[in-house]
């Protein structure tokens, strides 16, 4: 089936943090907003799926993630403002922000890709029969031998930004 959506973890994924507790201290690691009109010109739906436990810790409270991503131009964004203590059905490996993108978005599962830098974002789609790239940066490279361990098809790149040569 074709992809549709590609769905971006963001810390790790899209940029580095400075300070893991502040989501202000990302630094892109390129020019997302112009990495994502490249994919929207190829007619995909462009996502970011986050795990924002800052938020619980109080440490993220009142960070503008609408605006950040909205700059972006990114179609739609979900995050996860729960801490791993917390249960929820949205913190990534579990799937909710990704089901609740692919119902929004309209589109079947399968024709969702979710590009990340961890083993949970691989997991997160896996779980649900989307599809998962690895990237290098951020966790990428610790994780990537566990992550084809599991998941031996999984495509890895060096950045997110390279996920046209994929499609």
């Amino acid at each position: 089936m074709k992809t549709k959506a590609i769905l971006f973890d963001r810390d790790g994924t899209l940029g580095e943090l400075a300070d893991k507790r502040y989501p202000q201290t990302l630094s892109p690691y390129c020019d997302i907003r112009e990495a994502f009109l490249k994919i929207k010109e190829k007619g995909y739906f462009v996502g970011i799926l986050s795990n924002q436990s800052s938020v619980a810790r109080g440490t993220g409270a009142g960070y503008d993630f609408d605006g950040e991503f909205s700059r972006y131009g990114a179609d739609i964004w979900k995050i996860c403002p729960h801490d791993n203590a917390d249960g929820c059905d949205c913190r990534k490996p579990k799937s909710g922000m990704l089901l609740s993108a692919a119902a929004a978005l309209g589109i079947p599962l399968e024709e969702c890709m979710i590009v990340g830098d961890r083993l949970s974002d691989i997991q997160c789609a896996k779980n649900v029969g989307a599809r998962a790239v690895l990237v290098l940066t951020g966790y990428g490279k610790e994780e990537r031998e566990q992550v084809l361990s599991l998941y031996p098809e999984t495509p890895v790149l060096p950045r997110f930004d390279e996920i046209l040569k994929l499609l």
